[in-house]
């Protein structure tokens, strides 16, 4: 695909966020991390191939939703744009005691969600966005960030590792009685270490 175009980053008003929810957020699946418990003596986590499909995201982490359920006042919206097109999106939470993924904590940002439509992954978009996240959340005091990731996107998770993110928890059943029944993985970044 060629570019006519060179891509645009911003932040955008919570009153145009509804363009969040142009971005597609498919991920095609070929493996997983296969989370092996062994009660108090270790976890095991194994990368295992599986047949390939494409998760589709979109359906539960969208703009629309959001602004149903939560009080957006401290989220903030990082879109990327391939001339008018929205092409990739990112979302920073915090100050919102309405989060439990927040823990009660002044000093934690959680990047909600962050997604690149397909055409234009592998071309440093989430890398950008994760940038301009990270830069907002430094630029505001917080001195961690908090990411949420499944076992079944394995990219975003080595994604995620190679900035320096480090996992601090494993609950195998946060998506119980999902068709998937996905792991959920927390992964925490200390941003003064990130060099930001």
């Amino acid at each position: 695909m060629e570019r006519d175009q060179e891509i645009r980053y911003t932040e955008i008003e919570k009153t145009d966020a509804y363009i969040y929810d142009k971005v597609e957020m498919k991920v095609r699946v070929e493996e997983i991390y296969e989370v092996v418990i062994k009660d108090l003596d270790g976890i095991s986590f194994i990368k295992r191939a599986v047949a390939p499909y494409i998760k589709d995201f979109s359906g539960h982490a969208n703009y629309k939703r959001w602004n149903q359920q939560f009080d957006l006042s401290n989220w903030h919206f990082f879109m990327a744009f391939d001339g008018e097109k929205p092409v990739g999106g990112a979302v920073l939470c915090c100050n919102s005691a309405e989060l439990h993924m927040l823990e009660g904590r002044e000093d934690l940002g959680i990047l909600w969600d962050i997604r690149v439509d397909s055409a234009y992954k592998r071309r440093g978009v989430g890398g950008k966005l994760f940038d301009m996240v990270m830069t907002k959340a430094k630029g505001m005091g917080l001195c961690q960030l908090k990411i949420e990731c499944q076992n079944n996107n394995v990219p975003a998770a080595a994604f995620y590792f190679k900035q320096g993110a480090h996992l601090g928890a494993v609950n195998r059943y946060a998506y119980y009685g999902d068709a998937d029944e996905e792991v959920q993985f927390l992964l925490y970044l200390d941003i003064e270490a990130a060099g930001v």
